[in-house]
């Protein structure tokens, strides 16, 4: 599963389509790696101000797993 910008943009987007906020994007961490190379994820990338190991993107919190490549939100 390669997983690039707008496919995961578009899933946020279907995800609220359907009337649910999404809260939390899980990520595997080669995913995450690879979204990482892309400059426009990267800058909306955030860091939470009292634990700076919780990140945010578009406001969802991320949550990495050791799966390499893997996405889903809830």
């Amino acid at each position: 599963m390669d997983t690039n910008l707008k496919e995961l943009n578009k899933l946020i987007e279907e995800f609220e389509k359907d009337g649910q906020e999404p809260k939390k994007l899980i990520i595997g961490y080669k995913t995450y790696a690879s979204l990482m190379s892309d400059n426009k994820f990267a800058d909306k990338v955030t860091k939470d101000s009292k634990d700076t190991m919780v990140r945010y993107y578009k406001g969802i919190k991320i949550k990495m797993v050791t799966e390499k490549h893997y996405l889903e939100i809830k």
